[in-house]
């Protein structure tokens, strides 16, 4: 939701899961770009991809244009979705072997058989 003049935002560019994005990031190509309307009262909508934004750990919004002004200004942003909770699984304790200990490896050793020819 921003202004009624030319500092509402009229394009808006979403990438998903790039923590700590910068403005050289936004060169990229974006998950999905908006073309907005003028929206004074907020009850416009903007339907994402769901195939792109069913995992969504973390989320950039860049406001790339505006209607012609110098500055944009938004007044709002809504976001709508289900939370769910973060879950990593943390690596289980593991162990690994420099070398082989050869009390862990039990090798059945043949004796060889010595025969004589007489």
């Amino acid at each position: 939701m921003g202004e009624d003049d030319d500092s509402h935002p009229s394009e808006m560019r979403l990438y998903k899961n790039i923590p700590q994005m910068s403005f050289d990031d936004t060169d990229r190509e974006p998950d999905q770009t908006f073309s907005l309307n003028r929206d004074l009262t907020g009850e416009l909508e903007y339907a994402t991809k769901i195939s792109r934004f069913s995992n969504v750990y973390h989320l950039s919004i860049h406001i790339s244009k505006n209607f012609g002004a110098d500055t944009t200004k938004v007044f709002y942003i809504g976001l709508r979705g289900e939370w769910t909770e973060l879950r990593r699984h943390e690596v289980t304790i593991c162990n690994y072997e420099a070398s082989a200990n050869p009390a862990d490896h039990r090798v059945h050793q043949v004796t060889p058989q010595t025969h004589f020819i007489s």
